[in-house]
């Protein structure tokens, strides 16, 4: 990512403060005096001489690059606030910190058999597959192959996703369709807590930069939110932002409290929470008489209703596609899904209202067809918790008005 250009006006103010040139004319302007300091006679200087044109862009030209690369480039990047790339990890590197890399999401399949009586093998490797989410079909594969006993009719089978980051770790009833048919499975399905080791992406900018600044503070104490804050997210994946830890709640006594984490998509799974618990609290990465545990945020369960309004003459195939396209819009609101980008869709997260209206206005940036949408909700204001859909209802019609 680049300095941006309120940095860079920043730091050349600065240099010109401290008397450096930063423009070419500048320059050009220290080069005659210094020829004139110096002596120098040139019969022919003016703007119309080859020869002295091509002596002042020889010095001033490279002189006014290197200016731009270090006031630019150089000088912004030995600051955290301001590096980026590259240049961000090295500053990770001078405090023993590497940004955590992307990882594939490993979860289970159920697998629901047409009857019993005979066994069953689905093979290593089968896959399933979700239906196109905003053009996109995500994959995962079993891990291991599994044989049904003769009287078993279901069996959840390890899967592991087709490729790193946390756009797998789907809401439930997304991986449903067998890329291949096998003859005697009835269906198959991604349950409510089907995740053991959720995905995430490669750490950006912004995530390790923050948990480097959580360094600082957290080198001389370890009682502090800090320290716990950079443990949890090394740990888990989990960006510093999805991190909250209340300390004035005290929930098992004196000494206690308890971090809340959430996901960019999907829930934390059971299994990752007993992990990092584990490595806090058995392997000693704790205060003195602390009492830390990580659990997920809480959640509260809603029913979304929405009507959409399609303009006048629209088919019905596109109806039922801008239906689809905004149920799924709605999903990632709920963080259902990582498939719309946040510029374009608010997404639902602790202590900070969501509008519906907003969502509506988001909905018919993104699907032209449709005049208008209601919803039976104007917002919600969560406190330390995360709302989540208990329940999904999407009707289309034609706008008659």
């Amino acid at each position: 990512m680049a300095i941006s250009d309120e940095t860079q006006e920043f730091f050349t103010q600065q240099a010109s403060e401290a008397g450096i040139p930063t423009t070419a004319a500048e320059l050009k302007t220290q080069f005659q005096t210094a020829a004139d300091d110096a002596g120098l006679t040139i019969s022919n200087a003016s703007g119309y001489s080859a020869f002295w044109n091509f002596v002042v862009a020889v010095v001033t030209t490279p002189v006014l690059a290197l200016l731009q690369y270090l006031v630019g480039t150089v000088t912004p990047n030995m600051f955290l606030r301001y590096a980026t790339g590259s240049w961000l990890d090295l500053h990770g590197w001078a405090r023993n910190t590497d940004r955590t890399t992307a990882t594939a999401t490993k979860g289970g399949i159920l697998f629901t058999r047409t009857g019993t009586g005979t066994t069953l093998t689905v093979p290593y490797g089968t896959v399933i597959k979700t239906p196109a989410i905003n053009g996109t079909v995500y994959r995962v594969t079993t891990s291991e192959a599994y044989t049904f006993a003769a009287d078993e009719l279901t069996a959840t089978i390890p899967v592991v996703a087709e490729n790193t980051g946390s756009a797998y770790n789907l809401a439930a009833g997304y991986f449903t369709v067998l890329a291949e048919a096998i003859t005697g499975v009835a269906s198959v399905t991604n349950a409510d807590d089907w995740i053991t080791t959720a995905g995430t992406d490669d750490e950006d900018d912004d995530d390790f930069r923050e948990r480097l600044r959580l360094l600082f503070p957290s080198v001389a104490d370890w009682h502090i939110d800090a320290v716990y804050k950079s443990i949890i997210a090394e740990q888990t994946g989990v960006p510093i932002s999805n991190i909250w830890i209340n300390s004035t709640l005290a929930p098992r006594g004196a000494g206690s409290a308890d971090a809340y984490v959430m996901l960019d998509v999907g829930t934390i799974s059971a299994t990752a929470l007993a992990a990092v618990n584990s490595h806090i609290n058995d392997d000693g990465n704790h205060g003195h008489g602390d009492d830390l545990q990580v659990v997920a945020f809480p959640e509260t369960q809603h029913d979304v209703i929405t009507k959409l309004y399609a303009a006048a003459g629209t088919s019905a195939d596109d109806m039922a596609a801008a239906a689809d396209l905004a149920e799924q819009i709605i999903r990632f609101a709920f963080r259902e899904n990582a498939a719309f980008d946040e510029t374009d869709v608010t997404r639902v997260r602790f202590l900070t209202r969501f509008s519906f209206a907003k969502l509506a206005s988001q909905i018919r940036a993104l699907v032209p067809v449709l005049t208008a949408v209601e919803f039976n909700e104007w917002s919600l204001m969560p406190g330390e918790e995360i709302p989540r859909l208990n329940s999904l209802a999407v009707t289309i019609t034609e706008d008659a008005s």
